[in-house]
């Protein structure tokens, strides 16, 4: 009988040592974390889907605005505490989901994140929008200029 209760004891010690040791999972990033990176990369996508389409002002101004409604939500996230590599993370986790969506759903997601990021530039104070605006025509201007280059 003591054996038994011995054993049972270890292995309750054990089993106890073992889960203390045991590293907390992290916690889950905020909601707006996950829908910023997934808007991100769904305008990432759609900049190169427009980059595989004939050069037109048309279509560099749809690059310039895609871009911009990315920004708004990388500076957003940004203002509410997500850094580096954090951000990085989420964004190729969300680069990932976006290559599993159907067209459908690719197409819905880029509404929403369409309307959610015109929302978050109009809430933006002038200086946080120029700022977003100067990003995103920098950011442009050289994918632009790696285009011509080829």
């Amino acid at each position: 009988m003591r054996i038994v209760l011995l054993t049972a004891f270890m292995a309750t010690i054990w089993s106890a040592t073992a889960l203390a040791e045991t590293p907390p999972a992290p916690p889950a990033p905020p909601p707006f974390f996950v829908e910023a990176s997934d808007c991100a990369a769904a305008f990432e996508a759609r900049v190169v889907e427009r980059q595989a389409q004939p050069r037109s002002d048309a279509r560099d101004r749809a690059i310039l605005a895609d871009t911009e409604l990315g920004f708004a939500f990388v500076a957003q996230a940004y203002k509410k505490g997500l850094r580096n590599p954090e951000a990085d993370q989420m964004l190729k986790a969300a680069e990932k989901r976006w290559t599993t969506l159907s067209k459908t759903e690719q197409q819905n997601r880029l509404s929403s994140c369409s309307v959610k990021g015109q929302q978050l530039m109009r809430d933006f104070s002038a200086f946080e929008r120029f700022l977003v605006k100067n990003r995103a025509q920098a950011r442009v201007d050289r994918l632009l200029r790696k285009e011509a280059e080829r």
